[in-house]
């Protein structure tokens, strides 16, 4: 596990192992110590597709932070990720594993400001979720995964109703007939404040004839959770010029154009068909506010 300030662009786009860093030896060595007695999970799988590239920009300063499982591209201005990049494969075997407490990202060296969670306003939400990354990556990825540099101030309507019905599909549904998935997402600030005023989502995966597929969707906080998934799909240009991110950078120009432009239609991952299923916490969402959630008319929402 390691930090890194964001390389330049045509040095380290790609996420690397970090036997593959220019770093000096003697670091080198400390790191690896440091893996090897941090951890017993498996080797870290979160390396990125060389040929995509991880997100770019220029103007912020974003370090990679790499994880069991996935690597986070941290601003530290905001104090905040910028974006979160994994791959899911689907779930063998349920292992039940403890829920760890929330805590600082010790590789930081800093506390994090938690005040804006004292309050019902904002859950603390995952970015690299929860349970992807215990059941698929071990203990200690799902502990790296409740440092605060993985959350986010995310509104509870969202973070349990439609965010959680995209991360379950994600892994249960989605994965499952397109493995591996590679994933990014983070927030989107407001205008007025670098609070999130939305979250960006995209998958990625292989289709049958090799070529990649895409899918993006852009979730406000203001939802009511139960409407249909299909109603947050945008291209990721749009997620590009809503952050100042550059997706897929290391892509010739015309395959980033095909990816990019366009709205994945709603057909493509199985959405089409997945787009209205439930929330695992609906009953208790049920009347709050006096809004009733009603999956099964979703479609028209």
């Amino acid at each position: 596990m390691h930090i890194n300030r964001f390389p330049k662009r045509a040095l380290l786009l790609i996420h690397r192992p970090f036997q593959r860093v220019n770093v000096p030896a003697l670091v080198r060595l400390c790191l690896l110590a440091g893996w090897v007695f941090a951890s017993a999970a498996p080797a870290s799988p979160s390396a990125w597709p060389e040929e995509l590239g991880l997100p770019f920009t220029a103007s912020r300063d974003i370090r990679l932070i790499d994880n069991d499982g996935f690597v986070i591209g941290y601003d530290m201005a905001r104090a905040q990720a910028a974006w979160v990049a994994y791959r899911v494969v689907p779930v063998a075997d349920y292992v039940e594993h403890r829920r760890p407490p929330f805590v600082a990202d010790p590789r930081l060296g800093e506390e994090p400001d938690t005040g804006i969670y004292a309050g019902p306003r904002y859950d603390r939400g995952h970015l690299a979720p929860n349970y992807a990354m215990s059941q698929l990556y071990g203990e200690h990825a799902q502990r790296q995964s409740f440092y605060y540099t993985n959350i986010v101030p995310q509104r509870p309507r969202l973070n349990q109703l439609v965010w959680q019905r995209l991360e379950e599909i994600e892994i249960d549904d989605v994965a499952t007939h397109n493995s591996p998935l590679w994933v990014m997402l983070g927030p989107i600030a407001a205008d007025t404040t670098d609070k999130p005023a939305a979250f960006f989502r995209i998958w990625l995966a292989r289709s049958e004839a090799g070529d990649w597929q895409a899918m993006a969707f852009i979730v406000p906080q203001s939802v009511r959770g139960d409407e249909a998934l299909s109603r947050f799909l945008v291209s990721i240009d749009r997620i590009e010029a809503m952050t100042g991110l550059d997706f897929l950078p290391a892509l010739a120009q015309s395959r980033q154009a095909r990816l990019e432009q366009g709205v994945a239609p709603r057909r493509r991952f199985g959405l089409a068909k997945l787009a209205c299923s439930p929330a695992r916490y609906a009953a208790r969402w049920q009347g709050r506010d006096g809004a009733r959630l009603d999956f099964d008319r979703c479609a028209t929402r």
